[in-house]
């Protein structure tokens, strides 16, 4: 049964009392300071950095190049005068704010103390392959009480390691709709032949010394395969966006810290997971370790649900069901069959995994112990294990980053290709003339482009490699549904 944040709490017995504000004030104070100096203070006393003195972006995203950088992205964001708070702090006070780490932005953005966090061991969100209980994606936002009250101001921060970006979203006062950010961001190694490697992106080394930013809207991005609108504006092109989150109700299978009396699954394996891996690191997310994994009542996919309600996006397409947590006790889940199926069709992004971890243990136990090694000094960085490619085989197919085997060039097309090209989106950009409903009346030119693409070891290969990859017998399948 679906039932609001507030409700499901006060269900389980023995909640413990909000102690932990103040636990949170003193690690504030106290995380990550190194011979009584605190390197965020540090940073924040340095002068501005002269953009125009920095190298080239060796090895920037492919995409979002084309779209420019730095200050000229900044300055057409603020041309197009939008009315949300990220909006405001960002072009509103004469000169460009600097963004010199995760926490500067949080603190430019409200969201330095005043806040909750949730973080997720499974998602659908555009960087979905990133993300596990040994990476997972961090959400930083407003916090709403069991009243339900909406914030005055919204805007909310969302952020996974191993790309740098991060992804911001804002109400707009003008509208009442949101807008939706993507802020590209620089690093000393990014000016270095190669880029920056591994851990430079997976540790904590990805939250701190930001040499220079990029910003990119809603409509600088859907025409790139990190087009905000496929998954937040299910309606269609001119509709309103809403907030995502398909887990909205107990038990919030794959987020954590999740305490509330009693410990979820979730909490107990994923939060496990988590700090056994990053017990080296200081913050994840620009939030302290120690504070992730004591809270109580911060931090947690319940005060995530509790903002959605407030800011009225309630209702979610092809919503993860909370009987399947029940229906897997017996191993299958006909509820979350009945989703999978949807998506299959294209009517819908996919739905999270329905089980809690979505790692093969053998995968992720290397990862993790590498991991720890390195961030300890006792392994070469050099030897480093991409902690994001630690999903089972039975993940990777139930999360759509692979097609079913044996799926027809049909389903292929719709699975794979059905999130962005579903004729939904802005008429007028290229990318839409290819729609997988409608393949028996686009063009011969139009179907070769797509096959083409199928096989394109480059940029412009289908699909874009953030959303998954075929194998040999799909492209095979696709590209024989496509010359009929």
């Amino acid at each position: 049964m679906t039932r609001s944040n507030g409700n499901a709490r006060r269900s389980l017995p023995g909640t413990l009392p909000l102690v932990a504000a103040v636990a949170t004030s003193l690690l504030f104070a106290l995380t990550g300071c190194v011979k009584g100096s605190d390197p965020n203070e540090a940073e924040a006393a340095r002068p501005a950095t002269d953009w125009l003195t920095l190298p080239a972006y060796t090895s920037p995203d492919a995409e979002l190049a084309r779209l420019g950088s730095r200050q000229a992205t900044i300055d057409r964001v603020c041309g197009r005068n939008r009315g949300d708070a990220f909006a405001k702090v960002l072009c509103g006070v004469g000169h460009r704010p600097e963004i010199r780490d995760f926490r500067e932005l949080l603190a430019l953005v409200g969201l330095d103390e005043q806040r909750a966090f949730a973080l997720t061991g499974n998602s659908t969100s555009l960087l979905a392959r990133n993300v596990s209980a040994l990476n997972p994606r961090m959400l930083v936002f407003p916090r709403v009480e069991e009243d339900l009250r909406r914030p005055d101001t919204m805007t909310a921060v969302g952020f996974v390691r191993g790309e740098q970006l991060v992804e911001l979203v804002s109400r707009d006062s003008s509208s009442n709709d949101y807008n939706f950010y993507l802020l590209s961001f620089e690093q000393a190694c990014s000016y270095q032949a190669g880029g920056c490697d591994l851990a430079a992106r997976l540790t904590e080394e990805v939250e701190h010394d930001w040499t220079a930013y990029s910003v990119f809207d809603q409509d600088d991005l859907e025409g790139t395969s990190v087009d905000c609108n496929s998954c937040h504006q299910p309606n269609g092109f001119g509709t309103k966006r809403i907030l995502r989150m398909q887990e909205l109700a107990s038990p919030w299978l794959h987020w954590f810290p999740q305490r509330f009396g009693q410990r979820t699954d979730s909490d107990r394996i994923l939060l496990d997971q988590f700090t056994k891996a990053h017990g080296g690191d200081k913050q994840y997310g620009g939030v302290p370790i120690p504070v992730i994994a004591n809270a109580v009542d911060e931090g947690s996919g319940a005060q995530l649900e509790e903002l959605l309600r407030a800011e009225g996006s309630a209702e979610q397409p092809n919503a993860f069901d909370p009987q399947i947590a029940t229906e897997m006790k017996s191993g299958n889940s006909p509820s979350w069959q009945a989703r999978f199926q949807t998506h299959l069709e294209g009517k819908a992004i996919a739905v999270p995994y329905p089980a809690v971890d979505v790692t093969d243990e053998s995968k992720r136990k290397a990862a993790s112990q590498s991991y720890q090694d390195v961030v300890a000094g006792t392994a070469a960085r050099a030897s480093l294990l991409d902690i994001r490619d630690v999903f089972s085989s039975d993940a990777l197919t139930k999360l759509s980053f692979v097609p079913q085997p044996g799926a027809s060039g049909s389903t292929v097309l719709l699975q794979m290709c059905g999130r962005c090209h579903d004729g939904r989106g802005n008429p007028n950009l290229s990318k839409n003339r290819f729609n997988v409903f409608a393949l028996p009346s686009l063009s011969r030119e139009e179907k070769q482009l797509a096959i083409a693409r199928l096989s394109d070891p480059g940029p412009t290969r289908m699909p874009p490699w953030r959303v998954g990859s075929l194998t040999a017998e799909s492209i095979q399948a696709a590209t024989a549904e496509l010359q009929k």
